[in-house]
């Protein structure tokens, strides 16, 4: 069985499963192997106490800088939201400044639906800025 016909029926994402893929963890085509481990995983994936524990270990500063880009797929649009979330305060961050370094770290150019995405993510990095000004106490 190979690794896209095994994510059409699993729990795992597919995204997932690559990446076990590339760090050689399962190979594609799935072994006998590969099958067992996967079944592993599949029967404590998303349970509360394995991710508790995991969680536990990070300090509680990356935990917060994890759940505010978890939801975020790629590396291209994690670095933006960091990127924007920690800018200088008073200094202006433009969104070409971001697509060009962008395409020099990443390698890629930004297509018209990537760069509409990232005005979202300035946005909610903006938001998230304005709400940890005005929420901690000074």
């Amino acid at each position: 069985m190979i690794v896209s016909e095994y994510a059409r029926h699993s729990q795992i994402p597919q995204r997932v499963l690559r990446l076990l893929q590339r760090e050689g963890i399962i190979h594609d085509p799935l072994c006998r192997e590969d099958l067992l481990n996967l079944q592993f995983l599949e029967k404590i994936w998303r349970k509360k106490e394995v991710l508790r524990s995991q969680l536990s270990r990070m300090s509680m500063k990356a935990r917060l800088n994890f759940l505010r880009t978890a939801d975020l797929p790629s590396k291209w649009e994690r670095y933006a939201y960091t990127r924007f979330r920690n800018r200088e305060p008073g200094k202006k961050l433009t969104i070409q400044t971001v697509v060009e370094e962008i395409e020099t770290t990443f390698c890629f150019r930004l297509k018209r639906q990537q760069i509409q995405r990232l005005y979202l993510i300035r946005n909610r990095a903006q938001v998230a800025r304005h709400r940890e000004k005005y929420s901690s106490p000074n």
